[in-house]
């Protein structure tokens, strides 16, 4: 995996860090509608009270309940900003509680001084013969321990929802790493199979010109660089559509074709619908390669390998068979690298609903079956 690939958890969603979301996620704007409209809903019961004991000027009584959750609005974006600037947005300290905390007083402090200002004007203090400063002091007596009570229970708010928005971001990157993660692992798969898959043609090539067959080993040769053109070109995908598995299946099988020359009969047998079906790339191939190995290669005289694709409800059933001895008794059913490497990758990709099975065909041989969710490829 690339280092340019790599999941950094401290920049999951925003390119500015958590700190821009949530400053994005709570606009000033925002975050004053949001307090008004809680203000509003907290402020009605008590101007209906009002005014059902003194059943006149609702709006007014209304706007007078209303003025210290406005007033707190209004020191929203203040607060927030504050809160992530002490705590980095990170989750937050006992030292950074306790400091927050301490600068509560001086919100209670500032939240009192701009009601006074709000109240001295709605209810005309100065025709009352209450002094500006009379008013303040008796704001601070009456609502300095709610007020307080009111900062503690915004931080509160902060903190949890804070908490919750830093365990979806850590959900998201956990999430991201696991995909990352499970790339890496087919990549590496893939990389161990392609050698093995060119190492083994190229011994069939080695084994014709041994039997001084060069003609067909330089057709071999030619079929293989077809092969591996037609491979390399979809190497970054680890999904194909059928067809194309196919026709590398083709094209290894014409190499085989020169190297058995009659002992060797194959059959492609796939289903018109299955043709455009997603399949990992390089499925068949070596159990198309396991089948020739262990069963045609053992015959004396002419050996038959089979590959079929059929859709059998949402899923998709691809089978190679061979009518070689079959499997021996006790075996471990087909361990070599590139069967244990099928196997992995199936259960990498789709999980453990899906895999591949090795049994003893009927009459003899052998059947591979891999069984895949069934789903049209879309390039």
């Amino acid at each position: 995996m690339a280092a340019s690939d790599a999941v950094n958890p401290g920049e999951v969603t925003d390119a500015r860090g958590p700190a821009g979301l949530a400053t994005r996620a709570l606009s000033p704007g925002r975050l004053w509608l949001l307090g008004m409209a809680v203000g509003l809903l907290a402020a009605l019961p008590h101007a209906v009270g009002a005014y059902a004991r003194e059943p006149s000027a609702f709006g007014f009584k209304l706007a007078l309940a209303m003025v210290p959750y406005s007033v707190w609005a209004l020191l929203g974006p203040l607060m927030l900003a504050t809160f992530v600037r002490v705590t980095r947005d990170a989750a937050p300290r006992v030292r950074d509680l306790g400091l927050l905390v301490a600068l509560g007083s001086g919100f209670v402090l500032l939240h009192a001084l701009l009601l006074a200002l709000a109240r001295s004007w709605l209810e005309q203090w100065d025709a009352g013969g209450v002094s500006f400063s009379e008013g303040l002091r008796g704001l601070l007596l009456e609502r300095g321990a709610l007020g307080s009570f009111e900062y503690l229970l915004f931080l509160a708010a902060w903190a949890a929802l804070s908490a919750a928005r830093r365990a979806r971001e850590r959900e998201l990157a956990e999430s991201r790493l696991v995909a990352r993660l499970a790339e890496s692992r087919l990549q590496a798969l893939r990389a161990q199979l392609d050698p093995h898959f060119l190492f083994n043609t190229l011994n069939a090539v080695v084994g014709l010109v041994r039997q001084s067959r060069n003609p067909e080993a330089v057709d071999a040769l030619v079929e293989l660089g077809d092969l591996l053109r037609a491979s390399l070109e979809g190497r970054g995908d680890h999904e194909v559509p059928l067809s194309e598995e196919l026709e590398l299946v083709r094209r290894y099988l014409g190499i085989e074709q020169l190297r058995f020359g009659r002992r060797l009969e194959s059959h492609l047998e796939p289903e018109a619908e299955t043709l455009i079906a997603r399949v990992p790339s390089l499925v068949l191939q070596p159990l198309v390669e396991n089948a020739i190995k262990h069963g045609t290669s053992r015959r004396v005289s002419r050996g038959h390998v089979w590959v079929r694709a059929m859709r059998q409800g949402d899923r998709l059933v691809l089978e190679v068979r061979d009518d070689g001895p079959g499997l021996r008794a006790g075996g471990a059913g087909g361990t070599g690298i590139g069967v244990a490497n099928t196997r992995a990758r199936i259960r990498q990709l789709y999980g453990e609903r899906y895999g591949l099975t090795l049994e003893n065909a009927p009459g003899g041989g052998v059947i591979a079956r891999v069984e895949l969710p069934f789903v049209v490829f879309e390039a």
